[in-house]
């Protein structure tokens, strides 16, 4: 497992491949969450944009939409992340950190209640040539407006993404600079 996430793909050029400003990153991701000793897993689908210049590294603009059931109990989530990645030297492996926050709906019967989670996430994006990559990451959220009192939640996601426009594009001008 550990392979997969340090080597690139066997056939790939030379060159490891990178994430350009302009992708758009769409993808699947599966969760394990844990909150206050309870343990549940989640599914949701997110897409991402990407844009440079930031520190020598990528900012982007992600949004969520995750699904939970467990036993009588539906939980939708919608969430907006910011994020921060710079490659690993010259290589296919970004960390990045974010910080988000969004609305969660629960729905028990005809009971409904919303919640607000906001917080923290660091993770490792490895990309497996330009149009795929592999994401692991660990999110801590605070989640406000539970009517008995907010709570902690920690959860720990990997998913699969593929990259869209993930090319480099030419300066103004058509041409590329040396």
């Amino acid at each position: 497992m550990l392979a997969l996430v340090i080597a690139p793909s066997a056939g790939l050029a030379s060159e490891a491949p990178r994430l350009h400003p302009g992708a758009i990153e769409v993808g699947l991701a599966g969760s394990i969450v844990s909150v206050e000793g309870s343990t549940r897993a989640a599914l949701a689908v997110r897409g991402g944009s990407f844009v440079g210049g930031v520190s020598g590294g990528l900012a982007g603009l992600e949004v969520e939409v995750g699904y939970n059931h467990q036993r009588a109990l539906d939980t939708v989530d919608l969430e907006g992340n910011v994020s921060w990645q710079r490659a690993v030297g010259a290589g296919h492996i970004y960390p990045f950190a974010s910080i988000g926050g969004g609305l969660r709906q629960e729905h028990l019967g005809r009971f409904s209640q919303a919640r607000y989670p906001v917080g923290l996430a660091f993770g490792l994006r490895t990309l497996f040539g330009a149009r795929a990559a592999v994401r692991f990451e660990y999110r801590y959220r605070r989640v406000l407006n539970d009517p008995v009192a907010n709570f902690t939640e920690h959860r720990a996601l990997t998913g699969i993404s593929l990259l869209l426009r993930n090319t480099e594009r030419p300066e103004r001008g058509g041409e590329k600079r040396p």
